[in-house]
């Protein structure tokens, strides 16, 4: 056996005493990062954001600027007897290098589920085959910059997006608009201006429809790693330049550098079941380039779990779009059968949207015969045809 499991066995020992260290410490920490967070007056925080940005083309860590207080609690207000809530996720086979056949798999799925007098549910997915040029680079005409990685996850987002607007169109109902994960897009920030661009039009021209229906769209992100807030701590307690660590002599050192660890959902593990946090802004470069679509966000305790939801500003600004998408949000995870609970809506759409691996190989197959039906074969990598062999 070539994995040696007694060997990762004591590592994993080892790993379960360091937590076991770590844990209590960093829970001490938390009580303390809560207290600050309470005691921050949100008109003061942006002010000294807005001073270390004049100091310094950009501050080393993703900030966040709050909208309103920085500890405030909202609770969720009750749903609309009639509502639909709509899920959208997206799953794909991506380019295989070792094949000499290029193409993609997208499949996105979608789940309407309506509440009140007539419940209803409308499940469905659309699957695509993507392998002309205009599918497989960005720029078709000059076979430029290949929809792969980053980019291929990128293009998933918007077509999940457009299922979403194509589902809501003939809405009757209030309704309200879930995605699978966050609406910034920070993987494209290291990209070109003109790729970033040419990425996010179909995006926000989705977010547009939703708009102009007076849908509230909100991307929904459990366990979130995301530090935004707590960065903004760090930055107040910062007496010099963010990110000078290693000359800071203040005494709330100790408590700076432990905000590094500490995750936005444990900073507002405080809130009640069904309460929302204030809403925040994020300093996301890629940001500049959504305009009306600015997104902001907020944290929900979903009941066993603080959720982060990312929403347009044009959701965040209207107490009525806002109020709807945190009481339907809150009421699909009441709804849940699970626990930590999650979003019904979601957990149908991905069920859509996921391809199994047998689905995978079943896809690999059928191509193999399209191609070996016209006399032609699908030529593959030495290295991948000698995993495919048994080894010695």
């Amino acid at each position: 056996m070539p994995l040696k499991l007694a060997v990762i066995g004591q590592q994993m020992e080892q790993m379960a005493e360091s937590a076991a260290t770590f844990v209590p410490v960093q829970e001490r920490f938390v009580e303390q990062a809560q207290a600050l967070l309470r005691r921050i007056p949100a008109d003061a925080l942006c002010d000294k954001l807005d001073s270390q940005r004049l100091q310094q083309p950009r501050i080393p860590w993703l900030v966040a600027s709050p909208l309103g207080s920085m500890s405030g609690a909202v609770h969720a207000p009750a749903p609309p007897a009639e509502v639909c809530v709509v899920g959208g996720d997206a799953s794909s086979i991506a380019p295989d290098r070792h094949s000499s056949l290029r193409y993609y798999v997208l499949n996105v799925g979608v789940a309407a589920l309506t509440y009140g007098s007539h419940p209803d549910a409308r499940l469905g997915s659309d699957s695509q085959l993507c392998f002309r040029d205009e599918d497989l680079y960005l720029f078709p005409d000059k076979r430029d910059v290949p929809l792969e990685g980053t980019l291929l996850g990128t293009r998933m987002e918007a077509e999940s997006l457009r299922a979403l607007q194509r589902a809501t169109q003939s809405a009757t109902l209030p309704t309200v608009a879930l995605r699978d994960g966050p609406l910034i897009l920070w993987t494209l920030q290291n990209e070109s201006e003109l790729v970033q661009s040419s990425m996010l039009h179909a995006f926000l021209e989705s977010m547009s429809v939703l708009q102009q229906a007076s849908i509230p769209l909100g991307g929904y992100i459990s366990f979130s790693d995301a530090h935004d807030v707590a960065n903004s701590l760090r930055v107040w307690l910062c007496q010099g330049r963010p990110n000078a660590c290693e000359r800071c002599d203040s005494e709330e050192r100790d408590l700076c550098m432990a905000l590094a660890k500490i995750h936005d959902r444990e900073l507002f593990s405080f809130l009640s079941d069904g309460q929302r946090s204030e809403l925040f802004g994020s300093s996301s470069q890629i940001l500049k380039l959504y305009g009306e679509h600015r997104v902001a966000f907020f944290y929900l305790n979903v009941g066993g779990e603080i959720a982060r939801i990312e929403t347009p500003l044009w959701v965040a600004t209207d107490p009525a779009l806002l109020g709807l998408l945190h009481a339907a949000t809150y009421d699909q995870c009441r709804r849940s059968s699970g626990f930590p609970p999650y979003p019904p809506a979601l957990l149908e759409a991905h069920e859509q949207a996921v391809i199994t691996s047998a689905e995978r190989r079943l896809i690999e197959e059928m191509v193999e015969r399209a191609m070996a039906g016209l006399g032609l074969s699908v030529k593959r990598s030495a290295k991948d045809d000698s995993k495919r062999r048994r080894g010695v």
